[in-house]
C-alpha cells in the first residue's frame, strides 16, 4: 500500500529568517529556496500519570516509516497560525479536538528549512475514542519516560535529541506555569493561607491571629467536604473560593492581586455552579454600596448576572449586602 500523495498539494506560507511572513508560498515536495522558511508544529499530549501519548507511523509513510513518534506533528498550511495548525494536525491524525487558541508553544526548534513549534499539554485522553488517520498512523499508546527512552535505544522511536528532557520540560511548564481551576486539597492549604494573608485587610473578620486560625479550620472543613475551589499556577494558589451546597451560597472568594483580570474569579464560579442547584437562587454576601473596599467586587458580581438584594450583617457583624443570582435555565448559565 502506498501513502496517498495528497500532502504533495499542500501550500505553505513562507517566512524569512526572523519568522516574518514574506507573502510568498511554497508547494510541498518542491525544493526550498535559500532564505525561505516554513512553519511546522508538534503536539505532545501527556496524561495525569506523566505518560506521553505516542503514535506509530505507517510502514508506507515517507519519513521515519514504521517508527514511533510524538503524539502528532506536521506542517502548517497556507493561512494557518501555529495554534490552528496544531489543532488541525491533532484532529486529522488522531481525531481529537483541542482548543489551543490561548496556548503558546512551550519551545521552538529551528531546523534548516523552518521553525518547529512544540506544544506540551496535559489531558487524560480515552484512546478507544480516537479516530486514527489510516494514511498516517498505525496505532497509539501511552508510554512513560523509561519506556520511551528504551524504545529509542532499541531503534523503535524517532531519536529526538530532547526526548530525555521532554518529560521534565512538561512538568516545569504544566505544573509550574499553567493556571488551573480545581478542587482544593489539603496540600494547597499553606499557599491558600498565604494568599489570605495578602488580602485579609479587605475581608472583615480576619483582623486577629485568632480569626485567621478559625478561618484556617473552616477552610480545612470545606476542603474535606469538597466545597473548596482554588486556582493554581503550578503549586501556588492564586484564587480561592468556598461555597455551601445546603445554603446554595458562595461563602467567600479572592484572587491574588498579581493574577487579577485573567477571569480567574469567573472560572472558579463556573466550577462552583456545576455543584450547586442553578434552578434556585444562588446568594453571596458582599460589600454595601457606600463601602469603598467593595466597588470592584460589586461590579464583578453584577457582570456575572448577580442582582442587589437585602442589606444584612455578616457572621462577624460587618454590614454587607446580599447579591442574588436568580435561578437559571441551562441555556442561561454563565
Amino acid at each position: 500500500m502506498k501513502e496517498k500523495n495528497e500532502n504533495l498539494a499542500e501550500i505553505w506560507d513562507l517566512y524569512d529568517k526572523n519568522r516574518i511572513p514574506t507573502g510568498k508560498t511554497h508547494k510541498r515536495g518542491e525544493p526550498m529556496k535559500k532564505e525561505d522558511y516554513h512553519l511546522a508544529v508538534h503536539v505532545c499530549i501527556f496524561n495525569s500519570k506523566n505518560e506521553l501519548l505516542i503514535q506509530q507511523r505507517q510502514p508506507f509513510k515517507e519519513g521515519w516509516p514504521n517508527m514511533w513518534d510524538l503524539t502528532v506533528g506536521g506542517s502548517a498550511t497556507s493561512g494557518d497560525t501555529s495554534q490552528s495548525a496544531a489543532e488541525r494536525e491533532v484532529f486529522e491524525e488522531i481525531g481529537l479536538k483541542l482548543d489551543l487558541s490561548d496556548i503558546r508553544p512551550v519551545f521552538t526548534i529551528n531546523f534548516p528549512d523552518g521553525f518547529d513549534d512544540y506544544y506540551l499539554i496535559e489531558q487524560d485522553v480515552d484512546l478507544s475514542k480516537l479516530k486514527l488517520q489510516e494514511t498516517e498512523v498505525q496505532r497509539v499508546k501511552w508510554a512513560g519516560k523509561e519506556e520511551v527512552l528504551k524504545m529509542e535505544e532499541e531503534g523503535l522511536m524517532i531519536p529526538y535529541w530532547f526526548l530525555e528532557r521532554l518529560f521534565e520540560i512538561k512538568n516545569y511548564n504544566i505544573n509550574r506555569h499553567t493556571l488551573r481551576i480545581k478542587d482544593a486539597e489539603i496540600k494547597n492549604l499553606p499557599s491558600w493561607m498565604s494568599l489570605v494573608e495578602i488580602v485579609r485587610e479587605s475581608f472583615p473578620g480576619l483582623e486577629t491571629e485568632k480569626d485567621m486560625e478559625e478561618y484556617r479550620k473552616t477552610v480545612i472543613k470545606f476542603i474535606e467536604q469538597k466545597r473548596a475551589i482554588c486556582a493554581v499556577d503550578g503549586n501556588m494558589v492564586t484564587g480561592i473560593l468556598l461555597y455551601s451546597k445546603t445554603r446554595n451560597m458562595l461563602c467567600c472568594m479572592a484572587v491574588h492581586p498579581e493574577y487579577r483580570r485573567q477571569k480567574i474569579g469567573s472560572k472558579m464560579i463556573q466550577r462552583m455552579l456545576q455543584n450547586l442547584d442553578t434552578k434556585k437562587d444562588i446568594v453571596v454576601e458582599t460589600f454595601r454600596e457606600e463601602d469603598e473596599k467593595g466597588k470592584g467586587t460589586r461590579e464583578f458580581y453584577k457582570s456575572l448576572g448577580f442582582e442587589e438584594g437585602e442589606l444584612c450583617y455578616s457572621d462577624s457583624q460587618y454590614p454587607v449586602q446580599k447579591f442574588v443570582l436568580k435561578g437559571m435555565k441551562d441555556s442561561e448559565k454563565i
